[in-house]
Formats: structure tokens, sequence, C-alpha cells
């Protein structure tokens, strides 16, 4: 094989993945991520060694099973901040990036203190808000091997946060001036639906919201005088025409707004006690 000029070799990647239906554009992801430079150098650079010929293909194979970009590569940017993922936890979604600016504008006007994360997965909305705030943020989550996710993220990004391993809110103790959540809010009966990226590399934990995808907003409505102080805010991401449903739940709370994705989706749902 040996060297080879970086041209050629990138116009073969995309071909393959047009083949599959897949954006041409992850040729230019995989290439710098194995050349470790900007996307916009790869223009720059005449040729290609073979070690990073196969590191390429070795990718692109496993692209065109399914797999992610993000999770090929065991990690994913959000809010200007890189992550580490792997199959235990979702990947960060960039609509997810509009719950924690709404969070930190809500810690900013109400001078809250206490923040709690409710189903924190790879610890993205925790670590987030505790970098651009000066907070006490708890994060929670069941699944053990999601913390230890989470905990590899705080660590990298120098962040204390206190991490509980609980179903839901069984394992907390304290109570907060705000509330966050991004919940599993898929219906059970749509994973099978779901495209083979996420259906197959994110876990089903994550996912799956019950019958409705409404399970854990129960969960949360329910515990909710309990541990959200007076005067505090909830501020929930939710699925694709889930809010009416939602909204109906959490109708003994003062609805604050509905903020929509960049897709023009309502996506966010922000309740005050």
């Amino acid at each position: 094989m040996g060297i080879m000029k970086l041209s050629e070799f990138r116009k073969s990647l995309k071909d393959k993945l047009k083949e599959f239906d897949i954006e041409t554009t992850d040729a230019d992801f995989i290439l710098s991520e194995v050349l470790k430079v900007k996307r916009t150098s790869l223009v720059l650079i005449d040729e290609i060694e073979e070690k990073d010929i196969l590191k390429c293909n070795e990718a692109i194979e496993k692209r065109l099973k399914g797999m992610p970009i993000d999770k090929i590569f065991g990690h994913s940017c959000f809010y200007g901040m890189e992550f580490h993922v792997n199959q235990n936890v979702l990947t960060p979604r960039p609509e997810t990036e509009i719950l924690v600016e709404l969070a930190l504008d809500s810690i900013k006007e109400n001078d809250y203190k206490d923040v709690l994360d409710v189903c924190t997965g790879s610890g993205c909305i925790a670590v987030t808000i505790k970098k651009n705030a000066d907070v006490n943020v708890t994060a929670v989550d069941i699944s053990s091997k999601a913390l230890d996710v989470a905990r590899m993220n705080a660590k990298t990004h120098e962040t204390e946060i206190e991490f509980i391993k609980s179903d839901m809110f069984q394992a907390v103790e304290k109570t907060f001036d705000l509330i966050v959540s991004n919940p599993p809010y898929i219906d059970s009966e749509d994973i099978e639906d779901l495209d083979v990226e996420v259906k197959e590399y994110d876990p089903r934990l994550a996912l799956d919201g019950g019958e409705f995808g409404l399970k854990f907003y129960h969960i949360i409505h329910d515990n909710l005088r309990k541990f959200l102080r007076v005067g505090g805010m909830l501020i929930m991401e939710i699925g694709e025409n889930q809010k009416e449903l939602i909204m109906s739940i959490f109708n003994d709370f003062n609805f604050v707004d509905c903020v929509k994705d960049y897709s023009g989706l309502d996506r966010i749902l922000i309740f005050k006690r």
C-alpha cells in the first residue's frame, strides 16, 4: 500500500461513504482525527502514510456499520468542550446546549447556588454548568458505567461535582434551587425505528422513556415538591410532540417558557415552583 496522495485517498473514502448513503463530510472528520489536524488543514497535506491509511480504513469500516464518529474515536464536542463518550452514554446533542444556556441564565438571574442534574449520562450538562457558574452541582444516574464516564469528564475539566448512583431521586437527600434533566424520552415502541447509530450505539437505558416516552417526566413531577425549593426552577429537555402531554403532567407548577431547538421543534420546558 505504502504512501498515497491524500487527495486520492480522501476521494476514495468519500466514495465509500456515498455508496452507503452516509454524509461524505465524515471522511474529513476521520482524516482530521487520525492525522491530528484541523479539517481546514487537510488541503495543505500532500501525502498520507500507510499506518494512517490503515487507521482511517478501520474507522471507515466502523462508520459503514453505523457507528457514529464520536463513538469511534471516544470523544464528542459539547458547548465548545471535549467530552469522553462510549457505548455506555448518550452522545451529547447540540440541542442540549440550549438547556445549558437556559440553566446558566437562570442561575445568574436568581443567584441560585445548588443544582441537581437528573439522568446525567456523560455528565456534559453538569460539567458545563459547573465550569461556567459558581454553583454546587450534584449529578445522578442509575448506571455505574455512565457515572464512570461522567467522573472522567469532570476530572478532565477540573470540576468538582457530587456524583450519586441513584434511580432518579431515590438516593438524593438534599434540596435544590435548580433541577435540570435530559431524561430518556423515546416511546418504548419507537426504539426499533430509530437510526442505527442511535439504537445500536447509544444505551437503551438512556433512550427508553416507557409508554409515550413519559415515564421519567411523571417521576420528576412526583418528586419535585420534595427536592425543588420554593422559587426554584426545573429545566427539562423533551421529545418531539410531547409538549402538551408534559405540560398537563406539570399543570400544578408555574409554566415559565417553552424553547425551540435549532430545527424549530419544541425542545425545552421550564417550570417554577
